[in-house]
Parts: C-alpha cells; structure tokens; sequence
C-alpha cells in the first residue's frame, strides 16, 4: 500500500523532505521539474491527498505530482488534439491502450503513472517532454 509522507497541512514539502521521502528516485523528481521549469509550480494541500505540487501555466495544469514514500504519482489530464497526437506517436507505442482507454472528463483525458523505476520515469518524462512541446 502507497505511503503518503506529507498529510500534515503544517508541514509543507521542501527540498529536503522530498529527497528524504523519494530516496533513491529524488533524481526522477528533479528531472522532471527541471524538465518544467517554464511553467508555474505551486505545492497546495488536500484532505485526501495530502500535499501535492501543482504544474502549470496559470490556465491549465501541466501535471500533478503527488509524494510518495520512495515514489510519486504524476497525474494529468490531455486535451483530445494532445491524445490523438500521442496516439499517432511511435515512441509513445508502450501507452497507447492507456490512452485508448483513458477516461474523459471536462479537463480532458485523465492519465496517471506511479514513478518509482526507470522505465515508469522513462515513459512519463518522454510524455511530459512531448506535452510541453505542444503547449508551447
């Protein structure tokens, strides 16, 4: 069962924190906020999440990403044009039935992956690098 290390709304994630609760996946971490670092990031609270850091360009969220203890969720959700793009996307290939059968929501398709390994960090890095291009 998932661990989550920040449900105390007084305790809000810094740098150390996370690379205590990550350990040896910090590095995917900070690649992937590396990776973002055009859009806005924001750390906000919830009952039933916990702390969690917002991504995004002041209109639309890039990506959620929720601390675990020795891994993160990523949680996104991509606009149809973004999908079908995605789906056309050979290097894409490995996601392609989770984006066939992703739900849709108001927000746009709702995607998730658990980064706790190099190939889970693989695919969702290469997705967000891919998703950034596009908003751009």
């Amino acid at each position: 069962m998932e661990e989550r290390p920040f449900l105390d709304k007084d305790f809000k994630p810094d740098e150390q924190k996370l690379q205590s609760a990550f350990g040896e996946i910090y590095n995917y971490y900070e690649k992937l906020i590396g990776a973002a670092d055009t859009f806005s990031q924001d750390w906000n609270f919830s009952k039933s999440s916990g702390w969690m850091l917002k991504v995004h360009d002041k209109k639309k969220a890039l990506f959620y990403l929720i601390p675990l203890k020795n891994e993160f969720k990523i949680s996104m959700a991509i606009r149809e044009n973004e999908r079908k793009t995605f789906l056309e996307d050979i290097e894409l290939e490995m996601i392609h039935d989770m984006l066939k059968s992703a739900k849709k929501y108001r927000e746009g398709y709702a995607l998730q992956f658990d980064v706790k390994n190099d190939s889970y960090f693989e695919i969702t890095a290469l997705l967000i690098e891919k998703l950034i291009v596009l908003r751009s």
